[in-house]
């Protein structure tokens, strides 16, 4: 009997071990599901044979693919998968939640993120991605976006004079063979007709010429409107091409502080309209030479973007810097000097001026006296005043008034101070009316 105790109570702790583990395995909201990862990572493209998932598996994606590929081979009961992609500034892109189960383990389940023509695709940089079983996490992933350089441009500048400015420009253009937007034909205005162009705004440029960079072949530049400037590059080809596009600017050099100050801003703006609808970045390289006898003084770019330049020295002062302009953004830039040989040639006169400052005169101390002038003419007004009533009383005509004063004497010293007064205020005149010339 003690047996069968012993036995039925084996079975009871058996048995509620085993709803124990039953209760554990039962799918809940929000509960930890137990998930074993195979294996996991991203593709371009994934080929099914049945339930067994064929990958090509890799990190790097450039923005003309066409989607990015999130695979996951687990096994698992049921769950809730959550895929979250964060883009490389750390922001949550794309989150996708879906109820998975696998009654034959492993599984394989995806994630698509999609790539070209989105905004996703000019995210440049190392993207993440987080798997989430009922809301824990189970692994996480990183892949890298990476641009697709179709263009090149080199641009020199050589600023022989300031004012009135004379600047030379010249624009290296390498078209890469997977750049297929030029090989468009197109039909221009008074009948022209370019099976592949290169097409370019330059508002701020005259005497426009251009020629092919290894055979040295001109090519046929065709203008619309003063602004937009097309490329006659020939016939169709598939590797490329390279040309020059040299010109004359017509405006961009201006002074800062007047034309007697020596100092001047070049400002140049990346015109090309069709730029900021192209989804890819545009390495550029500047080469800017400016007169003898300049002094560099800064460069600041355009929409925030940061320049670092270098600057040497040699007949003209030559800056070079370099800049990637990233896609669907216009660029430009500011370089500030200051011509010396310029300011030295252009010294600006000033013509006499004449300025009233009487006031200023009349503040002038007299030597040794703590007086000024203006203190002076007012006490010798004053007292010849005094003066001048007191001999008038002291006439004749009046009567006696018992003051042993001489008349003559007070009278003469009265005609003194108003002799004294009247000189003082035209000294005062004629120093305010003095030409005075500005420094220069």
């Amino acid at each position: 009997m003690h047996r069968n105790f012993i036995d039925a109570r084996t079975l009871t702790i058996t048995a509620l071990l085993t709803l124990l583990v039953l209760i554990e395995c039962m799918p809940a909201s929000g509960s930890y599901a137990a998930v074993i990862v195979y294996d996991h990572g991203f593709t371009k493209t994934i080929t099914w044979l049945g339930r067994n998932a064929f990958v090509n598996k890799t990190s790097y994606f450039t923005q003309d693919d066409q989607i990015v590929i999130a695979y996951a081979k687990v096994a698992l009961y049921n769950a809730s998968l959550t895929w979250l992609f964060y883009d490389p500034n750390g922001n949550l892109y794309s989150n996708t939640t879906r109820a998975e189960s696998c009654n034959s383990s492993p599984c394989t389940f995806v994630s698509y993120l999609p790539l070209r023509g989105t905004p996703a695709a000019i995210l440049f940089g190392e993207w993440k991605l987080k798997l989430l079983a009922n809301g824990y996490l189970v692994y996480s992933d990183a892949f890298w976006m990476m641009p697709v350089t179709t263009q090149e441009d080199y641009w020199n500048f050589n600023v022989t004079q300031s004012a009135p400015a004379r600047v030379h420009g010249e624009l290296k253009v390498i078209l890469h063979p997977n750049n297929q937007t030029f090989s468009q034909p197109i039909q221009l205005n008074r009948g022209v007709r370019l099976d592949s162009f290169y097409e370019l705004s330059l508002p701020y440029a005259a005497n426009i010429t251009a020629y092919e960079a290894v055979t040295n072949r001109r090519l046929s530049v065709v203008m619309l409107n003063g602004t937009n400037i097309y490329v006659d590059l020939g016939a169709r080809v598939t590797d490329g091409y390279t040309f020059v596009i040299n010109f004359d600017l017509i405006y961009g050099v201006y002074p800062l502080n007047g034309w007697g100050g020596g100092t001047f801003a070049f400002t140049w703006q990346d015109e090309p309209f069709a730029r900021s609808y192209a989804p890819y970045q545009v390495p550029e390289a500047f080469t800017i030479t400016l007169p003898q006898g300049t002094a560099f003084a800064d460069l600041v770019g355009m929409n925030v973007l940061s320049i670092n330049q270098n600057v040497t020295g040699g007949h003209g002062l030559t800056i070079t810097f370099t800049s990637t302009v990233p896609p669907q953004q216009l660029f430009g830039w500011t370089l500030i000097y200051r011509d010396f040989n310029w300011l030295n040639s252009h010294q600006i006169t000033y013509q006499p001026t004449k300025s009233a400052n009487l006031a200023s005169v009349q503040q002038q101390l007299i030597p040794v006296l703590p007086l000024t002038l203006g203190s002076v003419s007012v006490w010798t007004a004053v007292i010849s005043i005094f003066l001048l009533i007191g001999s008038e009383l002291l006439s004749p005509a009046y009567a006696r008034t018992g003051i042993l004063i001489d008349r003559r004497r007070l009278r003469i010293a009265g005609l003194v101070l108003v002799a004294v007064f009247l000189a003082i205020t035209a000294y005062q005149i004629l120093i305010s009316q003095a030409t005075v010339t500005p420094p220069h």
